[in-house]
């Protein structure tokens, strides 16, 4: 896996599956060593990141590091 240094500084992104980042933050939201994040396609992502489904669901980068689906 790459990308997983501790101090990594975490942006929020939107992925389109098959793990295409649509767009990124310009600017960093956090680190890694003190920020909760998400892990999708072996990369961190931070909280608020969302990845849009093929059905046009999506699914949203939680504060507990988890993705939950949104209605």
């Amino acid at each position: 896996m790459k990308n997983h240094n501790k101090q990594d500084k975490l942006f929020v992104n939107v992925i389109t599956p098959p793990d295409n980042v649509k767009a990124v933050s310009e600017k960093s939201s956090g680190n890694a060593s003190k920020e909760p994040f998400c892990i999708y396609d072996h990369k961190r992502h931070a909280v608020g990141s969302i990845i849009e489904n093929d059905d046009g669901s999506k699914t949203v980068c939680t504060k507990d590091g988890t993705w939950k689906n949104t209605k």
